[in-house]
C-alpha cells in the first residue's frame, strides 16, 4: 500500500517465528524469506516506488508481518550545462 510519504508491506506468515524471517531491502524491492524445517518461504516485492531502505520499520504480530519504508526524496534529473 502507498501513501502519503511511505510504502507499508503487509504479509501473513502463520506458524512462523519472528527470529526465523529474513528481510532484506532495496530501493526498488523487498525480499521476505523463511527457511526452517518446517517451513520454507521466500517472496520478493516490487515496491510502487523507490524507498529510503534504511528507513524500514518492521513489526511482527499474530502471523502478520508490517514493515513500513519512507519514500526515497526524489533525485534530481541531471544538471543544467552552461554554454560559454
Amino acid at each position: 500500500m502507498e501513501s502519503n510519504g511511505e510504502v507499508k508491506v503487509i504479509a501473513e506468515l502463520p506458524g512462523v517465528e519472528k527470529k526465523d524471517i529474513k528481510l532484506h531491502g532495496t530501493e526498488t524491492t523487498l525480499t521476505i524469506s523463511v527457511d526452517t524445517p518446517q517451513r520454507k518461504y521466500y517472496k520478493e516485492v516490487e515496491l510502487p516506488c523507490e524507498v529510503d531502505a534504511n528507513s524500514a520499520k518492521a513489526s511482527y504480530q499474530n502471523g502478520v508481518l508490517d514493515i513500513e519504508l519512507k519514500k526515497a526524496k526524489p533525485k534530481k534529473k541531471g544538471k543544467k550545462i552552461e554554454i560559454k
